[in-house]
């Protein structure tokens, strides 16, 4: 009995199942626990972090309203700015281009925009209104409108406005002030009242005017 359990012990099997193949009998036994270890690998570990969905490749961008309107919150250019000669179109006449204060531009940006006023404006007059007089005694057209700006930029290098008006079609002005002459004008430099302190072409509707000049007034 002790050979039974020596080298030649699996001999005994074979033996008492003639030409069977033991092979046949283990591969029944395992099949079992081969299919579950199968299933067992299909199933994702706790500890494994799923991979995150990718964001579509298209996405909706919406621009942001802040970029149409920039300043250069070091540059104060406040007061009115009065083009000579005087600017037409029709029976409109540009009366001024005006630019409040630092505070202005700030409180426009923050979405702050009332609907008759912006740091920006230009303001016409109907010259074939009848005229009255302010109360500083100065006589105007009693019908005028002020345009707002879809679009601006001011700042040291450059003076951009951008509107559309039912009247004048499309207005756009594109210019650069002359720091140089601004400053002298504000100061109230004796001959600063007639430096030109801004520059720039003026588009009304179809009209297109070339190298525009403005000068400064502090305003009363």
């Amino acid at each position: 009995m002790d050979k039974a359990f020596g080298a030649d012990a699996w001999s005994w099997p074979k033996r008492c199942l003639g030409e069977f193949d033991m092979n046949r009998l283990l591969v029944p036994a395992l099949a079992p626990l081969l299919i579950l270890g199968a299933c067992g690998d299909q199933t994702p570990s706790a500890s494994t972090p799923e991979t995150p969905a990718k964001p579509s490749a298209v996405a909706s961008a919406t621009p942001s309203a802040a970029a149409n309107f920039q300043h250069d919150a070091k540059l104060d250019a406040f007061g009115y700015y009065f083009s000579d000669p005087p600017i037409k179109s029709g029976p409109w006449e540009l009366s001024s281009l005006n630019i409040g204060t630092l505070e202005d531009f700030a409180a426009w940006e923050q979405g702050k925009r009332p609907t008759t006023y912006a740091p920006i404006f230009l303001e016409f007059e109907d010259v074939t209104s009848p005229t009255a007089e302010n109360e500083l005694g100065q006589t105007h057209h009693t019908v005028s409108f002020r345009l707002l700006p879809e679009v601006y930029r001011v700042d040291g290098g450059e003076v951009v406005f951008r509107a559309k008006d039912k009247r004048l079609g499309d207005v756009v002005f594109s210019g650069a002030f002359d720091l140089t002459a601004l400053k002298a004008a504000k100061s109230g430099d004796p001959g600063g009242a007639e430096l030109v302190v801004l520059r720039g072409d003026l588009q009304l509707g179809a009209e297109r005017l070339r190298n525009i000049s403005f000068r400064y007034f502090a305003g009363d």
